[in-house]
């Protein structure tokens, strides 16, 4: 080998180190179950987050910001996949009718199989190309510690893309998958998880290389388990106030969640590379029913539900010196637009032969464009629970949703029946109109029968156990 050549190696080796000093890092931080009346800045002054406020004013917002799922799983696979629900196939957290003979004998059809693989339960498939696996790819450290939520074993963050981590489920005595010896599992675990993710972070630091920290924190997921100091603190705040037992100890999860997050920030300011990264806050669904819906008003629905309190979740983007503070956009924004929105601003390339479902929100984070691509937002909602014989109802079925141009339609798979509701007039879904616009509703039917053919949607398949009565 000669020496022009071994000199080309070097220099061409000291030119990735630069190019990977100078990538950004990012920082993804998602809440479990928070609504989008769950914070401070986005409206509620009950609620004590200071720390992700701070956030909020140094970035961009964005006002409707929705989850690809009213439910967990489903809407993890999406960020993750960047794909929509038929793609990924990830569609329901689990199938709890098969438990119910009451409601499967009810159900006219059967919703397609969640992808699954033996030994390993349902999750998300290894042919995905995760987000992580594409900052990898890249020349990323990458790192998850908390809530995972799409298979076991062989499904789990490390075939995923993923260089270090492991699922974190729980609030105190929280459970790791795999079981991480030596770890002190009585303690809070989204303490452990910003510490875990802190130190993580530092190791990147030393090596000089950009990292990816998925934090999927596991609040304010139930069982409602704060720490006793802020439940103290807040049921003596808010002893004059009407609030329930429940939305109380939500309010001191709230706080932690938001503690915890300022120790993130903090640790980034300390390591000095606050400015070298980027800072993605979410949540996964909309928040879980509670006493008066506190952190679900003034949207009707909650988690489970297709209505915009169930699918309506804050999005936060911060990046000092590149994304204006204190700027918002109205533009609906969906977790399928995270994976091309993170490529866009780190420079990293598409994987090549994959789709992806989502829109690159860069320009709008830069401010040189105020609107999407995109012409709609579609969801399809597979979830069978709870029949009731009295109303003759689920508590949740088969629904295929589309918001077009201001219009939301809702597809029953069940009756074949539509809703259809006039979000630009009517955004808490009070007024059922699709009597009143024929046009419109034919448009969306349209629409929403091309995105099925895009999407390898399954069609529904009648149940031989259906009592016909």
């Amino acid at each position: 080998m000669n020496k022009s050549f071994i000199h080309f190696l070097v220099l061409f080796s000291q030119m990735l180190l630069a190019q990977d000093k100078h990538k950004p890092n990012v920082l993804f931080i998602l809440a479990d179950d928070l609504g989008i009346n769950a914070l401070n800045c986005y409206g509620n002054p009950l609620v004590e987050s200071t720390n992700i406020d701070k956030l909020f004013n140094e970035g961009m917002h964005f006002a409707n910001g929705y989850s690809n799922d009213p439910t967990c799983a489903p809407s993890r696979a999406s960020i993750l996949s960047g794909q929509y629900v038929p793609r990924h196939k990830v569609y329901r957290v689990a199938d709890r009718y098969k438990n119910d003979p009451e409601t499967f004998r009810n159900m006219r059809f059967l919703p397609p199989p969640i992808n699954s693989v033996k030994g390993s339960g349902k999750g998300l498939s290894l042919d995905k190309v995760t987000i992580a696996e594409t900052l990898k790819q890249a020349g990323y450290l990458t790192a998850s510690f908390g809530k995972w939520h799409l298979g076991k074993n062989e499904l789990l963050p490390q075939n995923q893309g993923f260089d270090v981590g492991y699922e974190i489920t729980g609030h105190y005595n929280f459970k790791t998958t795999p079981h991480q010896e030596g770890v002190d599992h009585s303690a809070y675990s989204s303490d452990f998880i910003t510490q875990q993710t802190l130190s993580f972070i530092n190791q990147s630091v030393e090596q000089n290389k950009p990292f990816f920290a998925y934090v999927p924190y596991y609040l304010v997921h139930k069982p409602l388990e704060p720490k006793p100091e802020y439940l103290s603190y807040f049921k003596s705040k808010y002893k004059t106030e009407d609030l329930g037992v429940d939305e109380i100890k939500v309010l001191a999860m709230i706080k932690s969640l938001d503690e915890n997050v300022g120790q993130l920030l903090n640790g980034l300011k300390t390591l000095g590379i606050e400015e070298n990264t980027i800072v993605l806050f979410v949540s996964d669904n909309g928040h879980y029913r509670t006493e008066g819906n506190l952190f679900t008003k003034p949207y009707r629905g909650s988690k489970g539900e297709t209505l915009e309190g169930g699918i309506r979740v804050p999005y936060i983007f911060r990046w000092p010196g590149q994304i204006k503070p204190g700027s918002s956009s109205a533009q609906p924004i969906i977790h399928v637009d995270l994976y091309p929105t993170i490529l866009g601003l780190t420079g990293v390339n598409t994987p090549q032969n994959y789709i992806l479902d989502g829109e690159d929100f860069t320009p709008i984070l830069y401010g040189s464009s105020q609107k999407s691509l995109r012409d709609a937002l579609i969801w399809e909602y597979t979830n069978y629970a709870r029949w009731s014989e009295r109303s003759e109802t689920f508590a949740s079925s088969w629904v295929n949703v589309i918001q077009m141009d201001g219009y939301k339609m809702t597809e029953d798979i069940e009756t074949g029946n539509y809703t259809l509701f006039n979000l630009n007039t009517d955004p808490y879904e009070q007024n059922n109109v699709v009597s009143e616009f024929p046009a419109k509703l034919k448009e969306l039917q349209q629409r929403l029968e091309r995105w099925k053919n895009e999407t390898s949607y399954e069609k529904p398949l009648r149940n031989p156990a259906y009592d016909k009565k």
